[in-house]
């Protein structure tokens, strides 16, 4: 698991691509239960929603991320690179849920109203904001790669994404995955 773990953090790094990853449907399913499981783990450890819907959360995020990602790559007539391309995105969030997680544990729980966010989650917020800046700079290379598209075409994929994302999550109600 070590190479592995090497390659998709060089990957979010910007150092390696998504197609620097074997083509392995196996793989793409380990890096998806791997994050799932993560995700659960984390949720109930923090005591953030029932079993059920982060489990939910958690599938109807990854379906949402292997069906944009589909439809983009059929689009652009490159659907042979989805399994790398999702194992590369896969993999990269959970390595980012990683970096995250001291960050979420000093946070604690989520303030019931803004007006409840004390001065320190304040600050850790504003610490985190550079790592989620990384975050949308690696799915922009791992798109750009996957499409074949130039950078900022990429960056603004990626920003759709998550603001897709979050529109989705919101309408349906779903707890979002970690």
């Amino acid at each position: 698991m070590g190479p592995l773990f090497n390659l998709i953090w060089d990957i979010c790094c910007l150092r390696k691509g998504p197609q620097d990853l074997p083509y392995s449907p196996r793989l793409l399913l380990a890096v998806s239960a791997a994050s799932v499981a993560y995700q659960l783990l984390i949720a109930t450890l923090r005591n953030l929603a029932p079993f059920g819907e982060v489990l939910a959360g958690a599938l109807f995020g990854l379906m949402l991320m292997f069906t944009v990602l589909h439809v983009a790559l059929t689009l652009r007539g490159l659907r042979s690179r989805f399994v790398q391309a999702a194992t590369a995105l896969v993999g990269c969030t959970l390595v980012f849920a990683l970096l995250r997680l001291p960050i979420e544990l000093l946070i604690g729980a989520p303030p019931a109203t803004p007006a409840d966010i004390t001065a320190l989650q304040g600050l850790l917020t504003l610490i985190a904001l550079p790592l989620l800046g990384w975050n949308v700079v690696a799915y922009a290379h791992v798109l750009r790669h996957s499409l074949d598209i130039p950078f900022l075409a990429g960056l603004g994929l990626a920003l759709l994404w998550i603001v897709l994302g979050v529109v989705l999550i919101a309408a349906t109600g779903t707890p979002p995955g970690t």
